[in-house]
Order: C-alpha cells, then sequence, then structure tokens
C-alpha cells in the first residue's frame, strides 16, 4: 500500500482554501506569470480538480483570493496610513518602506498581477481599491508640494513605485541586507524628489542685459 494511502484530511474548508491559495501564490512568482490553471493548484496541494473548483469557480477567482490576502497584509502593515498625512515626501517614505517589507516577505505577485490589464478587468478586488486610494493621496501630495500638474504628478508617483520594489527583491534574493535595502531606497526616493523640486528662475549673467 502507498504511503498515506487511507489517510483521511482533517482539514477544514479554510484551510484547504488557503493552502490553495498558497500554491498559487508560490506559481506566480517562480513562472512570474497568471497563467495558471486550477489543475496546476489542484496538483501543488494533492487535490482533485473538482476540489479545487468547489473553492474556486475560476482561476480568476482565484488569483483574486491571492490579491486580497496581500491586500490584507499591506493593511495590516499600516499601508493605508502611511500615505496620510505629511510632505509628499514623508508620505512617499512611508509607503516606500511598507511596500519593500512586503515584497521582501511575500514576492511580487501584486506587481505580476497588477501589470496584467486583460486579468485586472475579471478582477474585484481590494488590492485595486488600495492601489488607486494610495495613488490619489500621494499624487494630491506631489501636486501641492511640488507645483506639479495631475498628469505629471500621477507619473512621478508610478515612476517612484518601482524604487521599492525593486529594492525589495533585491533583499528577497539576498543581494541586499534589510538595512542596505532601505537605504538605497531612501537615496532613489530622495533624489528622485529632489529633482522635482522648483526652483526660483535663476538671475540673468552678468553682462547679458547691459544695454
Amino acid at each position: 500500500m502507498a504511503e498515506g494511502a487511507g489517510k483521511r484530511d482533517y482539514r477544514t474548508a479554510d484551510e484547504r482554501a488557503a493552502q490553495m491559495i498558497d500554491a498559487a501564490h508560490a506559481i506566480i512568482e517562480r513562472e512570474r506569470s497568471t497563467e495558471l490553471t486550477l489543475r496546476d493548484v489542484a496538483d501543488a496541494v494533492g487535490a482533485s480538480r473538482a476540489l479545487a473548483y468547489a473553492y474556486f469557480a475560476d482561476r480568476h477567482r482565484l488569483i483574486e483570493a491571492v490579491l486580497d490576502r496581500e491586500a490584507e497584509l499591506l493593511l495590516g502593515a499600516g499601508l493605508d496610513e502611511a500615505g496620510t498625512d505629511g510632505s509628499f515626501a514623508e508620505r512617499a517614505g512611508r509607503v516606500a518602506a511598507i511596500y519593500l517589507d512586503h515584497v521582501a516577505r511575500h514576492g511580487s505577485v501584486l506587481e505580476i498581477v497588477m501589470r496584467e490589464p486583460e486579468v485586472m478587468r475579471e478582477l474585484q478586488t481590494e488590492a485595486s481599491a488600495i492601489r488607486s486610494r494610495i495613488y490619489r493621496r500621494l499624487t494630491r501630495a506631489a501636486r501641492r508640494d511640488l507645483q506639479m500638474p495631475a498628469p505629471d504628478a500621477l507619473a512621478l508617483v508610478q515612476l517612484l513605485a518601482v524604487i521599492p520594489e525593486e529594492a525589495g527583491k533585491q533583499w528577497r534574493a539576498g543581494h541586499l541586507d534589510r538595512t542596505e535595502a532601505h537605504r538605497l531606497c531612501s537615496r532613489l526616493l530622495a533624489a528622485g524628489i529632489e529633482a522635482q523640486v522648483p526652483r526660483p528662475q535663476g538671475r540673468e549673467k552678468a553682462g547679458l542685459d547691459d544695454g
């Protein structure tokens, strides 16, 4: 008889669903793609495809569950509050620090899924609402502090968001430790913001306005 044959699985429905979400998260992170199937996930956890469909109607609902858990982790870390008070630089720094830690600990699943608009159109997830809310707050702060038009401010926020993502990946891969990753992130954020600070018009060079 095969090892483990006849043993009953006493996990609850919630535990089974969480196991499948874990497996889906791992597949997305490993393959850097959302092209997973419920069969892939069922095989990964040693379950039948029918059981996977009993928990998730299709792969989009499974991906939705993965993102909802990501959102729960970020909210628990204080991401929503991080973007509410202070200058643009202060808000961006707090948000970036939390997201950097998240990427280092949990991977880049949010980035992988959210870069695929066809998939995102099929999802209804708190993660999208959180991102939109954070982007709106940071964009308003950038417009106020840097005197930028709205499209430019949003573009700046989107560009700066890449910094903690990449620093977190470097830490996760072992190329940087936590202190180094946060220092790199802070330095690049500061440089990116400083480059957009309005400068007073310089004086005319001596002699150019003579005569």
